[in-house]
């Protein structure tokens, strides 16, 4: 298998955002993502680095936040070649999702894999809403600066959350959502206002931290041929949040990247356009062939905000070696040119990924001229 670690990683996050917003031609391929599944974490940790795997951080004992996790996750990333480490916020007090279970049949299984709960929901009320422990649900930011002491030089973090899906998917449910946008709209904007402004405050509350490079926001609003709700509906209840969140880091000159599975490039102007020229988006995360290639996404974009991941989950889960090789250089030939890029996988390194299809990914990466 090809190496995994690099033996003398050298990060530069401010050379990546260089290349990110088109100030400098890159002189090596700037990696990312947003995340990386335990699992993966887990056997790298043990097997690599030769390093018991310390666990998460349990949200139900908010003092125990488990400083040797933050520093085994910095330290891998650190080790994989990457400039910053995503960091999610722990909720606490915040109630526990609807989910379903189902058997993990990934080569590296957790066992049991959760599923959205689509008839699932915390809030089908106005007397739920009302009775929603709101001022109870917070992220400590102690979290972000006890990850921050384990940083290297030249690394950062970035710091991740989400509103659309969260409403979506847990607070009012899939099925109750649709129902409400037509029911009980107002209900539904203000379940976005008050989970909008927790995920505001989480951001406010550590973005001028200097360990701190951005934030990572992640909402996926589409599908395959389109978009969840309407393009005016995600205009009127997600975007002021959005763009707030973009206001927020770039009053302290850091960048808004998004991540964002589904099509958002139907019409015209279409989603992305909104985002790039109103929300002010620096940098888009999350390609699938089946909808927009990378490639041809840095010919209709590339001019306008950086570009990140790309390399389809499919085919980089499924591809022989030879094929995923030339398929990763074809990707870097189309999309190094000019900066504006970051590879990465198309979503996330997933559990189901064949570590060696990672590696060659990042040899790839490491290869490039």
């Amino acid at each position: 298998m090809p190496d995994l670690l690099l033996d003398h990683p050298a990060p530069d996050f401010d050379e990546f955002l260089r290349i990110l917003n088109g100030e400098q031609e890159p002189r090596r391929v700037p990696l990312v993502e947003l995340g990386i599944d335990r699992e993966v974490l887990q056997i790298i940790q043990e097997t690599y680095l030769g390093e018991r795997w310390a666990l998460p951080p349990d949200i139900s004992s908010p003092d125990q936040h488990n400083e040797s996790y933050y520093r085994q996750l910095i330290q891998i990333y650190y080790r994989l070649g990457y400039d910053f480490v995503p960091i999610w916020p722990i909720w606490l007090n915040r109630p526990p999702r609807p989910t379903r279970q189902a058997t993990d049949t990934a080569d590296l299984s957790r066992g049991m894999r959760n599923w959205v709960d689509e008839a699932g929901a915390l809030i089908r009320s106005r007397a739920n809403f009302e009775s929603f422990p709101w001022d109870k649900i917070y992220n400590p930011p102690e979290i972000i600066e006890i990850a921050a002491y384990h940083l290297p030089e030249g690394m950062k973090l970035v710091v991740s959350a989400c509103v659309f899906e969260d409403v979506f998917e847990t607070l009012l449910g899939t099925e109750g959502f649709f129902y409400m946008l037509t029911d009980e709209p107002q209900l539904v904007e203000d379940v976005f206002n008050q989970w909008g402004q927790l995920v505001h405050d989480f951001y406010a509350s550590v973005i001028a931290m200097d360990a701190v490079g951005g934030i990572f926001h992640a909402d996926d609003m589409g599908f395959k041929t389109g978009t969840m709700i309407s393009p005016a509906e995600l205009r009127r209840l997600l975007f002021p949040w959005l763009a707030k969140y973009a206001r927020l880091a770039h009053a302290h000159n850091k960048p808004f990247i998004l991540h964002s599975c589904g099509n958002l490039y139907r019409k015209s102007p279409s989603i992305m356009d909104d985002l790039i020229d109103v929300v002010k988006i620096d940098g888009f995360h999350s390609f699938q062939d089946i909808i927009l290639p990378i490639a041809d996404a840095k010919a209709r974009f590339g001019s306008r905000v950086g570009l990140l991941g790309g390399v389809d989950m499919d085919k980089l889960a499924t591809l022989s070696e030879p094929d995923l090789r030339s398929y990763v250089r074809g990707i870097l030939e189309a999309c190094m040119p000019g900066g504006r890029f970051a590879l990465g996988s198309g979503n996330t390194v997933a559990n189901y990924v064949p570590l060696r299809n990672y590696a060659i990914m990042l040899e790839e990466a490491r290869n490039w001229k």
